[in-house]
């Protein structure tokens, strides 16, 4: 099986999972089992843990924040010449988010209440799927699949290029949790979402790559590489 199509059955492997958890989320707007869950990951509650796992969840996944880092993000990209990385780092993460909201929209699902859980901050917003592990796998997740594709090499440079983007992705969705800002299947439904969503636009862009869209006089990657070295 080529790149592009195991990106193409991965990513509809994970949208087509996140259809049912998004219906089976707008039947379930409260629980029983994801409130046990969320308690459970709130037993160790102090003002630390709430300030460190606050300041972790923001960066790695305030929507917000991501959806302006994303262009000093592509400027860096364009300057050593990797045009058609920037322009996909903008549109994965500014079609994610619009995508994102209409699905919220659709499934309707209120944050959890502070009657029920220990919450840092009320926010009015829908709730299914997480924005902020949405954007953090999208954002991040493509940072990091970037990496993969055009360096080489085991450079300290690199292993933090690659290391801080995955503990944000994997550590983003139990501080949603903490926080009480999110259920459990608002999580998982953040993952899935992005994760397909990523798929599907790395997928994109191996296609545009082969076919020298936005390419230089030389190849783009080619460059990047050079520079890096």
């Amino acid at each position: 099986m080529t790149s592009n199509r195991f990106l193409l059955t991965l990513s509809g492997i994970q949208l087509a999972l996140f259809v049912p958890l998004a219906w089976w989320a707008h039947r379930h707007p409260h629980s029983a089992v994801e409130l046990t869950m969320t308690h459970r990951l709130q037993k160790k509650r102090s003002p630390f843990w709430r300030m460190a796992i606050r300041a972790l969840s923001t960066l790695a996944g305030e929507a917000m924040l991501l959806n302006v880092l994303v262009v000093p993000t592509a400027i860096i990209f364009w300057k050593r010449r990797l045009r058609l990385e920037a322009a996909m780092t903008l549109g994965i993460s500014w079609t994610s988010a619009l995508v994102r909201t209409v699905i919220k929209q659709a499934v309707n699902r209120p944050r959890p209440s502070p009657l029920l859980v220990h919450m840092s901050r009320h926010k009015k917003t829908k709730s299914f799927p997480s924005g902020h592990v949405t954007s953090c796998v999208d954002f991040w997740g493509w940072l990091v699949a970037l990496n993969i594709l055009l360096m080489r090499g085991h450079s300290p440079q690199r292993m933090a290029l690659l290391g801080l983007p995955s503990v944000f992705v994997v550590l983003v969705g139990p501080s949603r949790i903490y926080l009480g800002e999110h259920w459990a299947t608002d999580v998982v439904g953040g993952y899935l979402f992005g994760g397909g969503w990523l798929a599907l636009f790395l997928q994109l862009y191996l296609v545009l790559r082969e076919n020298s869209v936005l390419a230089g006089p030389l190849s783009d990657s080619e460059l990047f590489v050079m520079e890096m070295r």
